[in-house]
């Protein structure tokens, strides 16, 4: 499937904790690398699959955002 964004992406896979899926691991902040601010986060299925979203510059701010949200 494809995602218009990292925060979609997001979004989508935290469907999953209606089936048991949760956010695993996460950045505590906004790294900032030389080529620009990063995050991450990890969400896992009930099965054990896990997901890593990772975001470079604006988009990384705003996935930090949205996982803040949630």
């Amino acid at each position: 499937m494809a995602y218009d964004s990292e925060v979609h992406a997001l979004r989508q896979l935290l469907l999953l904790q209606k089936y048991g899926g949760h956010v695993t691991r996460k950045s505590d902040r906004i790294m900032n690398f030389p080529d620009g601010p990063y995050y991450f986060v990890e969400i896992s299925s009930k099965e054990g699959t896990k997901y890593v979203i990772e975001a470079y510059g604006e988009e990384a701010r705003e996935l930090e955002r949205e996982t803040w949200r949630i």
